[in-house]
């Protein structure tokens, strides 16, 4: 795989990379949200506030299972758009987000698959990493999901991916982001274990509704912001 460095941020702005950006658990699962909707609903993307709540939130490709409040989503907005990974988009009813990953960390499909599913379901091995990514992205083999997670943990400005060995509990290797602190300091966690893994038709099934129920909610919140005097 071909090693790529990061963009700079801004012209004459220092030039930042990850590790150095920490960002807080809220950010890291409102990026990767962002992320994800991007790919699979895309006629629903930048997302609005309401919507970028509601998948933060969804029981369904979560964990943990979160139930963060609007102002939440709002402060971690704030927080990735000072890190310049989100962008505000004007021009409708209701104001929409869009992340700006590319401009700090170029990655292939491969890559940002891969880094979306570890942002919204924590720790997981190669394997369910490779089953996980199946709408985002199709990897051919196992070894390709391990080339891709040994691309993030070789990072070149430090690792971005490590490596969690067998033990304590564990029956097989899995590997975690290092981009934020773990969910478990969140207070927005709601504790409630994991959802059992879905099967593809389920994950058709719930991507659909979600899909829809996004759409809706942008579109009521884009008029009342008409109608607001």
């Amino acid at each position: 795989m071909v090693a790529r460095g990061t963009s700079s941020l801004l012209s004459g702005a220092t030039m930042q990379h990850f590790p150095e950006i920490q960002l807080s658990f809220q950010e890291a699962r409102v990026l990767g949200c962002l992320l994800e909707k991007e790919i699979l609903t895309p006629g629903s993307y930048p997302l609005t506030h309401n919507s970028l709540l509601i998948a933060c939130n969804q029981t369904s490709s979560r964990d943990p299972i979160t139930r963060f409040t609007g102002e939440e989503v709002s402060e971690a907005l704030r927080g990735l758009s000072e890190k310049y990974l989100v962008e505000k988009t004007l021009g409708g009813r209701a104001p929409k987000f869009e992340h700006c990953l590319q401009d700090v960390l170029s990655m292939h499909p491969s890559e940002r698959a891969v880094l979306t599913v570890l942002l919204l379901r924590g720790p997981q091995s190669a394997g369910e990493i490779r089953q996980r990514t199946d709408r985002l992205h199709t990897f051919a083999s196992l070894d390709e999901v391990e080339e891709t997670l040994t691309w993030f943990i070789e990072y070149p400005h430090g690792p971005l991916v490590r490596r969690i060995p067998v033990g304590e509990g564990r029956r097989v290797e899995t590997f975690a982001h290092l981009l934020s602190p773990a969910a478990a300091d969140s207070p927005s966690v709601t504790g409630a274990p994991p959802a059992a893994a879905d099967t593809p038709a389920e994950n058709d099934w719930r991507a659909a509704i979600e899909a829809r129920l996004a759409s809706l909610e942008s579109e009521i919140a884009e008029l009342k912001a008409g109608q607001a005097p």
